[in-house]
C-alpha cells in the first residue's frame, strides 16, 4: 500500500486494495483520501477552510452510506452510524478549536488523530459492508 507523509505521521494512500467493490463508494474514498493528504500537509492556520471541506465531503459520504444501509441487511448499520456521528463530532471539534489552541503542537495532534481516524474507518470499518454490496 501507498503511503505519505502527512502531519508529522505516515498515512496510507487509497489504493484497489482497499476497495469496497462500489464504483461511487470507491471514488468517494478516493477524494477522502486526497483530502486528507491536503489537511495534513497544510500549515495550521491554512488547514482550516480545507479541513471544513473535507468535513462537508465526509458528511455527503456519509449519508450515502447511510442510504445504502437502509436498502440493505447489513446488520452492523447501526454501530456504523455511529462511528460517522464520532468522525463527524470530532472533525467539528477541530474546527471550532482550530483558531483557540494556545500552542499549536495540539492542533496538529488532534488533527492528525482525526485523519488517522477516518483512514482506518475507511480501510477497516467500511470493508465490513463490502460483502452486502456483493448481493
Amino acid at each position: 500500500m501507498g503511503e505519505m507523509a502527512t502531519c508529522g505521521g505516515i498515512l496510507p494512500q487509497w489504493n484497489p486494495a482497499i476497495s469496497v467493490g462500489d464504483p461511487r463508494l470507491d471514488h468517494e474514498h478516493q477524494i477522502l483520501f486526497e483530502q486528507i493528504a491536503l489537511v495534513g500537509n497544510l500549515a495550521d492556520s491554512a488547514a482550516t477552510p480545507a479541513l471544513d471541506r473535507l468535513l462537508e465531503t465526509l458528511d455527503q459520504h456519509c449519508q450515502g452510506e447511510e442510504r445504502f444501509f437502509s436498502a440493505t441487511d447489513y446488520p452492523y448499520a447501526t454501530a456504523h452510524r455511529i462511528e460517522h456521528r464520532v468522525l463527524r463530532h470530532l472533525a467539528r471539534h477541530i474546527c471550532l478549536s482550530a483558531g483557540l489552541a494556545a500552542e499549536p503542537a495540539v492542533f496538529r495532534l488532534s488533527l492528525r488523530h482525526f485523519l488517522q481516524a477516518m483512514i482506518e474507518h475507511i480501510i477497516e470499518i467500511d470493508q465490513g459492508y463490502r460483502p452486502y454490496l456483493e448481493r
